[in-house]
């Protein structure tokens, strides 16, 4: 009987997120001086979303309605269901969350992460626009408190090596100002919705038999979502606090940022702004273009100038999310696939690059490149995924951002070709900055940060296998898309 009701299609995803968060409250009975068996069980409460996600994976039938296993909860006035590039997020968080929890070195930390994917899987399976927003929101308050704090939770001291680094507290105050900035103007399009609709259930607003909103309404409120979604995405001028973040943030932060939470911001407009405010979305759609190609040009010429290894893998994040964003709003046949399938590219190769550099950043304490140099000599492992991992996200052909990118310009080019063939020409400065940062790092004169002996040390066996499932996820991908 229990079997039957966690697996029944009408209420797997709420058994889900109550299995979920009752596993998460056991693990505060554990003594806090055990903390070997607290790291193991809370290892295998993270694979519990995996397992779970993958059991949505073959229940959900793609010739089937957009959303299925559809579950209300009257008490709370919500509903939850699942859609395609609801599905993949589901799997790329749940996939994600583990690698992250093996990085954590403190009980805080942990229980802060399994936090967090409780609350990000309960944003991705959620079909109500407040619940969204709360949700969202409550992810903000952990985030906040993982780049301010870092030593407490991941048990390790951060050292300020970079020019121009920033204080956690000033990363921290950044990602919080920006978001709640957005959130301001996303309040009041919720409670006008209500008022509107008399509920902000997603399948009401879009499916239900009342009249669509106006013209007029639709080109005011429309501006509220965007507003919320462009900063999490992040677009140019509303990108400023991810590079500060990444670089203040541990490389388990660094690997959630990159990995999931920029992509609440496409799922956000794929779910919600299109199908409320279709006229709005059309009538934006040439700012949308102009904003994008700004945020892709300034962040890969911005990258040729950086000096800090975070940064440059930071501002290739808001280029190749400007890319999703654009195809997203194209509306063409293929922008929902295309878009979600480079979010999930995108999901794999960035977290694996930013934990090549905490592994380094582990050795050497510095992120600065000119302290970086000559490590190919002495570091052939790494040196060899480092290579593999800047192909993968310059988009070469064999790996997923290749197809990811194909796809992407054939959406635009079934819309406007010129900026289709803007960005074709423009993907030559991401081949500028990824060879030239490598060069830097991997050849050249050893420089004196490291002793050879001791410091200039390659990837454990432990480094390895927590980057493997990535390069697992990344070739497969890349070889086999339709998977």
């Amino acid at each position: 009987m229990i079997l039957d009701l966690l697996l029944q299609p009408n209420t797997t995803i709420v058994t889900l997120l109550l299995t979920f968060a009752f596993l998460c409250f056991v693990l505060l009975f554990i003594p806090i001086y055990n903390y070997s068996m607290f790291r193991i069980l809370s290892l295998a409460v993270a694979f519990v979303p995996l397992g779970w996600s993958l059991y949505l994976w073959i229940l959900y039938n793609g010739s089937g309605p957009t959303f299925q296993c559809i579950c209300h909860i009257p008490m709370i006035h919500l509903t939850f269901g699942i859609d395609a590039a609801g599905l993949s997020l589901v799997i790329l968080t749940s996939a994600i969350f583990p690698l992250c929890i093996m990085l954590m070195r403190t009980i805080s930390g942990i229980l802060t992460f399994l936090l967090l994917e409780l609350v990000i899987l309960g944003s991705l399976l959620v079909l109500d626009l407040l619940g969204f927003y709360l949700l969202f929101e409550a992810s903000l308050i952990l985030l906040y408190l993982l780049i301010a704090r870092p030593e407490r939770l991941t048990g390790t001291q951060y050292v300020k090596h970079s020019v121009g680094d920033y204080s956690t507290m000033d990363a921290a105050y950044k990602i919080t100002l920006y978001t709640m900035v957005g959130s301001l103007l996303f309040l009041p399009v919720i409670f006008i919705l209500y008022a509107n609709y008399g509920s902000t259930n997603l399948l009401i607003l879009t499916c239900s038999d009342n009249p669509m909103l106006s013209v007029d309404k639709q080109l005011i409120l429309g501006w509220g979502l965007l507003a919320v979604f462009a900063v999490k995405i992040p677009l140019i001028p509303l990108a400023v606090w991810l590079p500060h973040a990444h670089v203040a943030a541990p490389t388990a932060g660094s690997v959630l940022l990159a990995g999931v939470l920029l992509k609440l911001g496409g799922i956000g407009i794929i779910r919600y702004l299109i199908p409320i405010f279709p006229v709005f979305v059309v009538k934006i759609f040439p700012f949308i273009a102009v904003m994008c190609l700004i945020s892709f040009l300034f962040s890969t010429l911005t990258t040729l100038r950086q000096i800090d290894l975070k940064k440059i893998v930071a501002y290739s994040s808001i280029a190749h999310m400007s890319l999703v964003t654009l195809a997203i709003f194209s509306l063409s046949e293929h922008s929902v696939a295309s878009s979600t399938f480079m979010m999930v590219a995108h999901g794999l190769v960035s977290p694996a690059l930013f934990l090549l550099v905490g592994f380094l950043y582990e050795r050497s304490h510095t992120k600065y490149l000119p302290y970086l140099t000559g490590l190919g000599s002495h570091m052939p492992i790494y040196a060899s995924l480092f290579f593999i991992l800047t192909l993968a996200n310059l988009s070469f052909p064999l790996f997923p951002n290749f197809i990811a990118e194909v796809l992407c310009l054939v959406s635009l080019f079934a819309v406007h070709s010129l900026y289709a063939y803007i960005f074709c020409i423009s993907q030559v400065l991401g081949a500028v900055y990824g060879f030239w940062t490598f060069n830097r790092v991997m050849h050249g004169y050893n420089s004196n940060t490291f002793t050879v002996k001791t410091s200039v040390v390659d990837l454990s066996r432990r480094e390895v296998s927590l980057i493997l499932p990535l390069l697992i996820g990344i070739f497969w991908l890349g070889l086999k898309p339709m998977a």
